[in-house]
């Protein structure tokens, strides 16, 4: 690592202590950005963050080293341990994007749109999805709002063993203490919402897909043209503009060949379409709320390939 020269995000999971992870950056030597999340005691997290903030790595070590609160260790030893392993190389620089794997081949998967902290049209899709006999559910970000119920979103949503979210925008937003919008929010929540992907791979039977929100992965620290799924990323959210500008469409054919995925999803655009460009399948996710209806995706495979359903009901 060559943090003398360089800034750089580290991911620490940790062992032993309450917060399973520790998210902080250096640069120069200095410690920025630092964060327990997940768990432990929210006041004495944010003392020791501030205290330290700032200040030379090797001036703080000997202050954190060997800390004991539990399990021979506590969150100030945790860190110690990260700093160590980051200086030495042992931890590497987190990705610009943080991707989860779900492993199981589905034939059919449930997609929430954008839900903007409604929870009423959430339960209604859950029970839509229930009815449907739907077992694995992807929420394609921006779940959250700027209101109260959107606490109730997040604590519903955390329930549900069967669906998966990733970050939208303003999830990240709200996450990283960026908008004032968020007061509602607690720091179980927030921490919650920040250990999210930013994207989601899956398999639909034998064909890989990915699933991101849109083009603000584009902007987060780190990112570049050799980040994963960074060419899916920037074929729609640039080229294309979201599938909107279908003149583009020869050029993005002569430019699938080269994906890592078979099936695109994305949630920016807010509306619900699929393409078919080569051999690759684009589905745009969109609300999942339509004045007083809820609206949700069923996407699956049939012997023409894939499809997607769009179920629309009354709230």
């Amino acid at each position: 690592m060559k943090a003398e020269t360089e800034s750089h995000r580290f991911i620490y999971y940790t062992q032993g202590v309450c917060p399973p992870e520790i998210h902080f950056q250096l640069s120069h030597h200095l410690l920025e950005e630092i964060r327990f999340v997940g768990g432990g005691c929210p006041g004495n997290a944010q003392l020791v963050s501030r205290l330290i903030m700032g200040r030379p790595v090797e001036e703080i070590l000997p202050l954190l080293e060997n800390i004991q609160c539990r399990e021979k260790t506590s969150c100030p030893d945790q860190l110690s341990v990260a700093l160590q392993s980051a200086l030495n190389g042992t931890l590497q620089p987190a990705e610009p994007i943080r991707i989860r794997e779900d492993p199981t081949a589905h034939k059919r998967v449930g997609l929430l749109g954008v839900l903007d902290g409604n929870v009423h049209v959430l339960h209604k899709i859950l029970r839509g999805m229930q009815s449907r006999g739907v077992k694995t559910a992807y929420c394609m970000g921006n779940f959250t709002g700027n209101k109260r119920p959107g606490k109730e979103v997040i604590k519903l949503l955390r329930q549900q063993k069967k669906v998966d979210c990733i970050q939208g925008e303003r999830d990240w937003s709200y996450a990283n203490d960026a908008d004032n919008g968020n007061a509602y929010l607690t720091t179980k929540d927030r921490d919650w919402v920040a250990m999210l992907p930013q994207m989601l791979t899956f398999e639909l039977e034998n064909r890989k897909a990915v699933a991101f929100y849109g083009d603000y992965l584009q902007n987060l620290p780190g990112f570049s043209d050799f980040a994963p799924f960074a060419l899916e990323i920037n074929m729609v959210c640039g080229l294309t503009d979201f599938m909107g500008d279908e003149t583009v469409f020869p050029a993005l054919e002569a430019m699938t060949p080269q994906f890592q995925c078979d099936v695109i999803l994305f949630g920016q655009r807010e509306k619900w379409g699929q393409w078919r460009v080569g051999d690759k399948e684009f589905v745009s996710v969109g609300r999942s709320e339509n004045g007083t209806n809820a609206k949700w995706g069923l996407l699956e495979t049939t012997s023409g390939g894939i499809t997607m359903e769009i179920i629309e009901e009354p709230v």
